[in-house]
């Protein structure tokens, strides 16, 4: 009779218990694609600064890049000094959501006093390295939608002259250093013949590392890109 009571009991309790049936393979190896479907779900963030002259071609890359038409408007060489304009976007390829946000430096390089030129831009990116802290610093924060403002790659523009750096682009490029990833761009490189072009950057790089300005270095691990990457 005990033994009655007991089996009931427990066939009860299987009765009871839950079961989930599995739509597919489940394991580890799958933990690559749950982060990546996780990714593309959140969507990603990335900012850019482009720093050069007006007229330089800055937009014009931009659109390249990117493969659309970024709003842009024409900006005299006369502004007294440099402001910063930025532009949140949001661009969808295929299932990826990208929102990117462009930083425009209006104004560099156009004053004939050039020596506080980088101020505005890295007064800029302090700032937004401090709202970020306060974001953190928070008791009840959400990283996880907070839109970063960061910057993650500055673009810097270098005047095709092919006499080399400027003193306002080795001043500006070592304040910045510290701070952000420096891409360092020709612009224009299409006007200077092939030759040229090569002398132009080993000169522009030659200059960097005599005065110490790190500039981002592309990684070298991969070994599909490496050879790409190290030149």
């Amino acid at each position: 009779m005990t033994a009655s009571v007991l089996q009931n009991q427990i066939k009860y309790n299987e009765d009871k218990l839950r079961s989930l049936q599995l739509g597919g393979h489940v394991g580890f190896d799958t933990l690559p694609d749950q982060l990546v479907t996780r990714s593309v779900d959140a969507g990603f963030v990335f900012n850019i600064l482009c720093i050069g002259e007006t007229g330089i071609g800055k937009s014009t890359l931009m659109d390249s890049l990117f493969n659309t038409t970024f709003e842009s408007n024409p900006v005299p060489h006369s502004l007294p000094g440099v402001k910063l304009k930025s532009h949140t976007y949001e661009l969808h390829e295929g299932t990826v959501k990208l929102k990117l946000t462009l930083v425009d430096t209006i104004g560099y390089g156009d004053q004939v006093n050039k020596d506080d030129s980088f101020k505005a831009i890295v007064d800029y990116i302090d700032a937004q390295f401090e709202v970020y802290l306060q974001e953190e610093l928070k008791i009840k924060r959400n990283i996880a939608t907070y839109h970063d403002t960061r910057i993650h790659a500055c673009l810097y523009f270098i005047c095709p002259t092919g006499y080399g750096l400027k003193s306002i682009d080795l001043v500006c490029m070592k304040k910045l250093d510290s701070k952000v990833n420096i891409i360092p761009i020709i612009a224009k490189a299409d006007t200077i013949s092939k030759p040229e072009l090569e002398k132009f950057k080993a000169k522009i790089m030659n200059e960097l590392v005599s005065n110490g300005v790190r500039i981002y270095r592309f990684p070298t691990d991969d070994e599909t890109v490496a050879d790409v990457n190290s030149s």
